[in-house]
């Protein structure tokens, strides 16, 4: 990683004054089995200060306004815009498996590399289809939803093959992925899956039955799937989390799902929290949090969750240690997301901070990278960490052969929107349509992707 006496000047590539940075969200991917929002930030490309624009899916009649936007409808593209500034950022087109990466080119077409058994190879299928609007990954599989409403995968079996009665329906509106297990969601509202029978892969019928599904939600035994009508409902192996305790089944009022390995979490509309599972693997609320009505975003690692709350602050349940005093105190945390075993933060003051069930890479924050105070965007993989500061480099720490280690490409870590993550791998996309991958070798961090030049992009517009 680049010491900041090292640096060189920097030039941001940003017309119009207006800069969106920040990965798109996925539905799968990142852990396959962990969740955590996807935040947004616009800055002024001159001063990099946060900016306040406009935001508002393509299509859509409603918009927010701020700073940073949180994308929870990422296959959709997005509109920024700030009087006569104005960007539209494509559907997200970056994921990993945990062998192998994906992208989406603005052909729509795709292009994988990796371990061949964890997806790295397309098949002819794949190859063949330019009509891709959505990218799916579960451990070592992806899947991919075409504009005609069909999904194609490819990767280990069995969650690698589309069983023959699904790959006809021309119905899907969205693919979510777990470890072993894809569930595709119909127009119909209904859910259809494949995969491994016992971790999801095979619907009870009361579940297949129901037609008012909104969103589904994959842990690493099992599924979570949201009603319209504020149920939640669950399936899988029901000795790690599946079984659903009655109190929770009756909740009318669940807005946001989350998954670790051994629990499920949910957030309701009126800031409350709950949870199932493995009671000492975040199956169990302590009494304190329970009581809270404020939370606003939640994330989880492989045995535990976090939840922002809108003081800023953060409470922590599961099996992780305290929460270090420097996290504790703050009242200005923005966005956590999880590793395999621990949590980062992004402070308001542009800091980041982490802790973990020891031992961790993750912890040990190098010092230049811990004096930062211009970091805008963060994402995690299994044992690493990257940062994106407002000026458009990259920084990153943990395993250094899992994504830690930033030596052999920190020289083109500059003009970065997004960073993308696999199990050991991180995949920085550039302004100038560039690709950059590092971390394992074997599953694709293996530098510069020459075959994705000028071939994807984060904007499907300059600023203008």
């Amino acid at each position: 990683m680049p010491n900041e006496k090292d640096e060189l000047p920097l030039k941001i590539n940003a017309e119009g004054g207006l800069l969106v940075m920040g990965a798109r969200g996925n539905r799968g991917g990142l852990g396959n089995f962990y969740t955590r929002s996807w935040r947004l930030v616009a800055l002024d490309a001159s001063t990099l200060k946060p900016l306040n624009v406009m935001w508002q899916y393509v299509g859509d009649k409603q918009s927010a306004t701020g700073s940073e936007f949180f994308d929870v409808r990422p296959y959709e593209e997005l509109i920024v815009w700030s009087g006569k500034k104005r960007i539209t950022l494509n559907p997200s087109n970056i994921i990993g498996t945990s062998f192998a990466l994906c992208a989406v080119l603005d052909s729509r077409a795709v292009h994988a590399w990796g371990h061949v058994d964890g997806g790295g190879t397309l098949p002819e299928p794949v190859r063949e289809a330019h009509d891709v609007v959505e990218l799916s990954a579960g451990m070592r599989a992806f899947a991919i939803r075409r504009a005609q409403g069909n999904v194609l995968a490819w990767g280990l079996q069995p969650s690698g093959t589309v069983p023959e009665d699904i790959a006809q329906l021309n119905t899907v509106v969205a693919v979510s992925g777990s470890t072993y297990v894809f569930v595709a969601l119909l127009e119909s509202r209904k859910l259809v899956a494949w995969g491994m029978p016992e971790m999801g892969g095979a619907l009870p019928p009361e579940i297949a039955d129901l037609t008012d599904i909104m969103q589904a939600s994959g842990g690493q035994y099992g599924f979570a799937a949201l009603r319209s009508t504020g149920n939640v409902v669950c399936w899988g192996y029901h000795d790690h989390s599946a079984q659903l305790p009655d109190d929770i089944a009756l909740l009318t009022d669940i807005t946001r799902l989350a998954c670790s390995t051994h629990a499920f979490a949910v957030l309701s509309d009126n800031g409350q929290v709950r949870a199932w599972g493995h009671e000492s693997l975040g199956g169990q609320v302590p009494s304190d949090i329970a009581a809270l009505r404020d939370i606003v975003d939640l994330a989880s690692n492989s045995s535990a969750f976090a939840a922002c709350r809108s003081n800023g602050a953060l409470v922590v349940w599961g099996h992780m240690p305290p929460m270090p005093e420097e996290i504790a105190s703050r009242n200005d945390i923005v966005h956590v997301i999880g590793s395999g075993s621990g949590f980062v933060v992004l402070c308001g003051d542009g800091s980041v901070h982490a802790w973990a069930t020891l031992p961790s890479d993750i912890v040990d924050i190098p010092p230049d990278i811990r004096q930062l105070r211009d970091i805008v965007a963060i994402n995690a993989n299994q044992d690493a960490v990257v940062a994106l500061r407002s000026n458009g480099v990259a920084v990153a720490w943990g395993r250094e052969n899992g994504g830690g280690d930033t030596s052999a490409v920190a020289h083109l870590l500059t003009d970065v929107r997004a960073v993308y993550g696999g199990g050991d791998t991180f995949v920085a996309l550039r302004a100038d349509r560039r690709v950059v991958a590092w971390g394992n070798a074997d599953f694709g961090g293996n530098g510069e992707q020459k075959a994705l030049y000028q071939l994807i992009s984060y904007t499907k517009t300059p600023a203008s």
